[in-house]
């Protein structure tokens, strides 16, 4: 590509990129879909920026569309430009990465769908609702509030603001708004079958104490299962744990598991269910600090991101929705309120998975192993 006179070598790129990726859509039948991004940026050697860049241009000169979920596609004959929509996602600031990546992926996916796309981290609700009362409109709001409390009167001013609202981690089956949330019932059941299914019996489910929704309502289903004969081995139980005064996550992990009275050497395996905003590095710490390790004293699980290896640390058996999974439902429902704005309001449950790891291994994979490592130390023993 040849640089034009005055022209910067940046500004020659882009247009360059621009031209490559117009003379394809030109060649290309109406309803064609388009490579990826990421194919095409291997075939013109450019940047994600640039690719990007040259798809909203062309967006918005009505040579393409793009639809969430399938791609991007040559525009149709007599088919109209899609509309521009400004969309605003609110996130309640906390040093927890699931929010942050999900708001990230929904700025992407939105951008790179030709929309107005923009993310506000807040800390001071009364200082973001005396932003959003100084104007402004969109026709959409993506609300994250994670663990804080909603007041009523900020989704009543989001409602003013914005045509659609949608929130994100919490049910809202009574507010006459979307909702996105995990499935808490199904995360228990996942969590329980899997460690059914490898001998643990007896379960410990650890949880904040504090007003999350999600947790609240996992450990409630937790607690049914205790109280239904066979459901659970005996020994069962909830333990309430002291959250941190600012910030997410239980306040002193290591005293919390140091309180439930797993030893060492007992013969007993007993599996330990964490529900907390914690990260996976801390658990694996607080464990440490109390002399025990997973699975060799016990199986270790914890309800969180699968996806987010600040949550398993590549070593806890994680169950929860994946973040990539989260973001892409919020998507979806938000193009079906903007293409069925009539439609019902709905708390719609995402399908959680889990991610297996090294913590939930089986009582005889983990009898085996401990008894190997006998026979080595009393191998090494007898040969000093």
């Amino acid at each position: 590509m040849s640089n034009r006179r005055g022209a910067t070598p940046t500004s020659a790129l882009r247009e360059g990129i621009l031209q490559e990726i117009r003379s394809l859509v030109v060649r290309s039948e109406p309803g064609t879909r388009l490579p990826t991004v990421r194919r095409m940026i291997a075939t013109y050697g450019a940047s994600q920026h640039l690719v990007q860049g040259a798809l909203e241009q062309l967006r918005s000169e009505g040579l393409i569309t793009s639809h969430v979920g399938r791609g991007t596609f040559t525009a149709s004959a007599g088919e109209e430009a899609p509309k521009r929509r400004n969309v605003l996602t609110l996130l309640f600031h906390h040093p927890y990465e699931r929010g942050d990546r999900i708001a990230q992926l929904i700025h992407q996916q939105l951008s790179l769908d030709g929309h107005n796309s923009l993310v506000l981290t807040y800390s001071n609700t009364k200082q973001v609702m005396e932003i959003l009362r100084g104007g402004g409109s969109f026709d959409a709001c993506v609300l994250q509030p994670r663990s804080s409390v909603v007041p009523i009167s900020l989704l009543a001013l989001l409602k003013q603001r914005a045509e659609h609202l949608i929130i994100e981690s919490l049910a809202a089956e009574h507010l006459d708004i979307d909702a996105v949330s995990n499935d808490p019932g199904t995360c228990v059941e996942l969590a329980l079958g899997h460690l059914a299914e490898r001998g643990y019996r007896s379960i410990l489910w650890v949880t904040e104490a504090g007003e999350n929704y999600f947790f609240r309502r996992l450990a409630e289903i937790f607690h049914a299962y205790c109280c239904a004969p066979g459901a659970v081995g005996a020994g069962s139980r909830i333990v309430q744990a002291e959250t941190k005064a600012h910030g997410l996550g239980i306040a002193d992990l290591p005293a919390t598991l140091a309180s439930l009275g797993v030893r060492r050497d007992t013969g007993v395996r007993t599996a330990v269910v964490i529900a907390s905003f914690v990260d996976g590095s801390t658990i694996l710490e607080a464990l440490e600090s109390c002399g025990l390790s997973a699975p060799e004293d016990l199986a270790l699980l914890r309800i969180g991101t699968p996806d987010l290896e600040t949550d398993h640390a590549g070593r806890i058996t994680t169950v929860g929705r994946p973040s990539t999974q989260a973001a892409q439902t919020i998507l979806e429902r938000l193009y079906r309120r903007w293409n069925e704005p009539a439609a019902p309001w709905q708390t719609f449950y995402d399908t959680p998975s889990i991610a297996e790891f090294a913590s939930t291994q089986s009582r005889s994979a983990a009898d085996r192993d401990e008894a190997t490592s006998r026979k080595r130390i009393a191998s090494a023993k007898a040969r000093v």
